[in-house]
């Protein structure tokens, strides 16, 4: 072997015996670790506790929203049952007039016909009233002329049943002053 060629395989053998590469090169140390984990630690705190913030004030968003929508349907149905409320009062209102004016109209033609039935009772009346009185008035001058006759019956057969020569004096006595006329017959 040539000294070159021996010189160059013991400078690969030295070469190659050289001190062992450090295995944790390029590696942090514990000291780097235990300091970038507690720097991801408080990364990843800090990242929960943003995501909480966000995720809360999503929440209390959405709850304001569902909220603010149940008032409004709230105040929707609120208003629906007012207005159909409404509608049935007007309905009613409307019905009571129309029973309103039939009771009165009713009414009227009741009044109407008992003022021309009563009209017609008391003309009745008042023709049976006159009709009374002409029958109590022709009865009461029938009286009188029945106990006229009666009387002057009763006298001429006084009269009659006198003496003959008496009698012109009888008869000028009993009817002087008396001043009857006799219908001739």
């Amino acid at each position: 072997m040539s000294a070159v060629a021996y010189n160059m395989q013991q400078q690969q053998q030295y070469q190659m015996m050289m001190a062992p590469q450090a295995l944790t090169s390029g590696m942090p140390d514990p000291a780097t670790i235990a300091s970038q984990k507690n720097a991801y630690l408080q990364m990843l705190d800090e990242q929960v506790k943003q995501g909480t913030t966000v995720l809360e004030a999503q929440v209390r968003h959405q709850k304001e929203h569902l909220l603010g929508q149940a008032d409004m349907q709230k105040k929707q149905f609120i208003m629906q049952i007012d207005m159909e409320v409404k509608q049935q009062q007007m309905a009613l209102e409307q019905q009571r007039m129309e029973q309103l004016m039939a009771l009165q109209q009713q009414s009227a033609q009741q009044k109407a016909a008992l003022e021309q039935q009563s009209m017609q009772l008391s003309m009745e009346y008042q023709q049976k009233k006159a009709e009374e009185n002409m029958q109590k008035s022709q009865f009461d001058m029938e009286k009188q002329q029945a106990e006229m006759q009666l009387r002057m019956s009763q006298e001429m057969a006084q009269f009659q049943s006198l003496p003959m020569h008496g009698q012109q004096q009888q008869a000028g006595g009993l009817f002087q002053g008396v001043g009857l006329s006799f219908p001739m017959q």
